[in-house]
Parts: structure tokens; sequence; C-alpha cells
């Protein structure tokens, strides 16, 4: 059974989970190099993953790493989650804890920056509820709170649906900001173990948010220095 696997167990029941699972690997340098870990890969697993062909970058905040096996980087999605939930020779783990999804959409859907009275706005409408509803379904998200910055949108709110990840449930916190000319969506989802407070799951959101804003101003510059370069 793979590393990758046992994280889901682990929201199910606790950091207890992997101690006793037979066949995990006990290297998690090993592993990752293995299946092709990100440059940053270091004993506290791979914070950080390019995706879409390395126009943009997924990093959470300190002592998040990123699920590779849940993740798909040609989609531009990732998984992100405390780094001890993904090996058991890792004891790092985040002060909040929850789990993060990162979806980029298609070039030049940016629509956020300059807009986001009007997106929020959108968010509490029909048409907004039901896009954040898993489902669909409108009648499955009653409420939506959202808040602006300078980073995006933020929206709260609690999808009836069921859970998008087992073991998570109650209220979820979702970003919306615009990344290299893309749309990304930040998702903050809370462990049943340990569910994060109004505060905590909003706090967690926001700094989500400004990682990702600030791995990916470092896309930028890389790439201007390529072009100087050349």
């Amino acid at each position: 059974m793979s590393v990758r696997l046992c994280v889901f167990g682990l929201l199910l029941i606790g950091l207890a989970g992997c101690e006793n699972i037979e066949g995990v690997a006990g290297n998690v340098a090993d592993q990752l190099a293995s299946v092709g870990a990100a440059p940053d890969a270091t004993n506290e697993g791979i914070r950080t993953l390019s995706l879409l062909g390395g126009d943009v970058r997924a990093r959470g905040p300190e002592a998040y790493c990123v699920d590779q096996g849940a993740s798909n980087a040609r989609r531009g999605f990732a998984v992100l989650a405390g780094c001890a939930l993904l090996s058991d020779d890792v004891a790092l783990m985040p002060s909040l804890d929850g789990l993060i999804t990162i979806q980029f959409g298609d070039e030049d859907t940016a629509s956020v920056a300059g807009n986001e009275t009007a997106f929020a706005q959108f968010l509490e409408t029909e048409n907004g509820r039901a896009l954040l509803a898993g489902s669909g379904d409108l009648a499955n998200v009653a409420e939506v709170s959202t808040t602006t910055s300078e980073t995006g949108v933020l929206a709260r709110f609690e999808d009836t649906s069921g859970p998008v990840f087992a073991g998570t449930s109650g209220p979820q916190w979702r970003g919306f900001q615009d990344i290299n000319g893309r749309l990304a969506t930040i998702s903050v989802l809370s462990f049943d173990r340990n569910a994060l407070s109004r505060g905590e799951g909003e706090r967690l959101l926001t700094v989500a948010m400004d990682e990702l804003g600030e791995v990916n101003a470092q896309v930028v510059v890389a790439e201007a220095e390529d072009e100087e370069n050349r």
C-alpha cells in the first residue's frame, strides 16, 4: 500500500492509522524519487508541484505537502495535506490542519481582478450556489457568505450533497484568484476528526491563497529571466 493511499484512511481514523499498515514505505525520500518528485523534495515531503507543463505551480502553507497520487498535474489540479499524513517518516503537521485543493482553469480564464465585488455577489445568487455545489444542485447550498480582498474572493458555505473527500464534513471555504492569466480555485475542507472553526478556515484559505500567489510570481520572474537570456 502506498503512502498516498494512507492519507485517505487517515481522514477517517486519525494520525495513528498509518503506523500499523504493512508495506508502507519506510523512506520518504526514496519513495518520492520513484514517482518523479519535484526539485524541492525534502525530508518534509514535496511542498511545490509544477502544473500544466510548468505554466503554474501549486504550493500550500508551511507544513503542507502535495499528494502527488491524488493530484493531476496535466489538468492543473493539486491536493495538499499535512506532511505527516503523507508519510509515516515525517512528523511535520500544520497548526491549522485541513485539506486543501487547488484547481487552475484554462489560459485566459482570469476574471477576478478588478471584478471582486461583482464576482462575490454572483456567488451568492442561485447560479453561484449551483456552481459551488458539488452536485451542481443549488438546493444543496443554502447560504453563501463572501468577502473580498486584494488577493481575490473568499466564500464560505456548506454543501449538503455529501463530502468531497471521505472524512471531511461541515463548512467549506473557497477562494478565487487570478494567477498568470488563469482563474485559480482554492478550497479548504475540514476534517471530521479536527474540525476547523469559522475563523480558522478563513485564515487557512487566506494563507493558502497568499502562498499560491507568491509561488507563481516566482514563475513569472523565472520566465522573464529566461526571455532576457535568449
